[in-house]
């Protein structure tokens, strides 16, 4: 089941945005795709046609414990293997800003304490989604007289990817990443820089539609994601709906009905109360 991840629709503030949430929702959504884009190396092994199965983490106390504040837990994910053993493989997933050394040993904590419970291999993957920090931890590390530790993990960084070899990428995730990379070099800019936001949350939504309209599946998530992590101020938000592909083709207006899911997005749920406005009022 997907949580939706709902914002306030009538005010900006980029403050607000549960971007940790969003990320998670992407995830559990398309998460053949996500394995694909960020563990390229596991993809391959992993027999989809048999199914995903998302873990409760929250079964680990002491994670919650640590992050006040924070509404959603971190993925922990079974899967099949096509090896034909009966073998599963928990893939532990993160979406972490900046990897600190506090922070390997909050991997490391995780990995014990899956590894306790269900003794089975674990894939741990971090996503470090500031893009302004080069430097970061990869391995815990652990030492006192003789009794030494060493914990390593896989880590996507947002930071340094080049952005032209994203927008022509296949995988819906490039594109998350590209939104991810301008949050992450623009939060807190001043308001006169709300007018480059905007332009560029059009082009990426006109990228969207571009690369995935034959999609629904790609199309909506992405959608979704996008009309919440780049939020903008009413008055961009009213030109931005204006200028929409789909706003303006009616033939599109079933297509958009069918995606649910963005009912109560800042721009596509407008589009969604006009034409059932529309229809009420032809009877």
């Amino acid at each position: 089941m997907i949580i939706a991840v709902k914002e306030n629709k009538n005010s900006y503030d980029a403050k607000n945005t549960d971007y940790d949430g969003l990320w998670k929702n992407l995830i559990e959504e398309l998460f053949q795709e996500f394995m694909e884009f960020f563990a390229p190396d596991l993809y391959p092994e992993i027999d989809f046609e048999k199914g995903t199965d998302f873990q409760n983490i929250e079964l680990f106390q002491f994670v919650i414990n640590s992050k006040k504040g924070r509404k959603y837990s971190d993925k922990l994910v079974k899967v099949m293997l096509k090896n034909g053993e009966e073998k599963y493989v928990f893939i532990h997933i993160e979406v972490q800003a900046i990897g600190e050394q506090i922070f390997a040993e909050r991997m490391f904590k995780y990995f014990y304490r899956i590894y306790d419970q269900y003794n089975h291999p674990i894939y741990s993957i971090a996503l470090l989604t500031d893009a302004n920090h080069q430097s970061y931890e990869d391995t815990f590390r652990y030492s006192f007289y003789g009794t030494e530790l060493t914990y390593a993990y896989n880590i996507y960084r947002f930071y340094g990817k080049d952005k032209e070899k994203l927008k022509k990428s296949d995988n819906p995730f490039a594109l998350a990443v590209l939104a991810g990379i301008y949050v992450s070099k623009n939060t807190g800019k001043a308001k006169k820089d709300h007018e480059e936001r905007f332009q560029f949350k059009q082009q990426l939504i006109s990228l969207v539609f571009e690369k995935y309209s034959h999609r629904e599946t790609y199309l909506s998530a992405l959608l979704y994601f996008i009309d919440y992590i780049l939020q903008i101020p009413s008055e961009l938000q009213e030109k931005l709906y204006e200028s929409l592909p789909i706003a303006q083709n009616e033939k599109e207006e079933g297509k958009i009905m069918g995606m649910e899911k963005l009912r109560d997005t800042p721009t596509f749920g407008r589009l969604f109360r006009e034409i059932e406005e529309e229809a009420t009022k032809k009877g």
